[in-house]
């Protein structure tokens, strides 16, 4: 019985030994606790894909061996759930969009 419970225990950790999914999961799961069921899903792929930003910008090659290990990762994805993702919501919802695409029209075009 306990070659079968280490056996369901690895393959269900498996997923957790890449660092994407290791901040992703905790982001999501922060998300959803602290109430923003909304946005819970972006700050986790928020989470996934800036975690290779995050270990690239301590050093470590992408081909190489992770040297932040998954429990890092994890602890990155839930500060990034409890800190920035979600003070970003506010200043989304403050941008006029129609202006910033005017602006953006302007510089192609070259006025001022």
């Amino acid at each position: 019985m306990s070659d079968l419970l280490a056996q369901l225990w690895a393959l269900t950790t498996l997923p957790f030994s890449d660092p994407r999914v290791a901040a992703a999961v905790p982001a999501f799961i922060i998300s959803w606790l602290i109430g923003n069921r909304n946005t819970a899903l972006a700050c986790a792929i928020i989470a996934f894909c800036t975690i290779k930003l995050v270990i690239w910008a301590s050093g470590v090659p992408f081909d190489g061996q992770y040297q932040i290990p998954v429990e890092g990762a994890a602890g990155i994805g839930a500060g990034m759930a409890l800190m920035g993702v979600h003070g970003m919501q506010a200043r989304v919802r403050q941008v006029d969009v129609p202006t910033v695409i005017k602006a953006i029209i302007k510089a192609i075009k070259g006025k001022p």
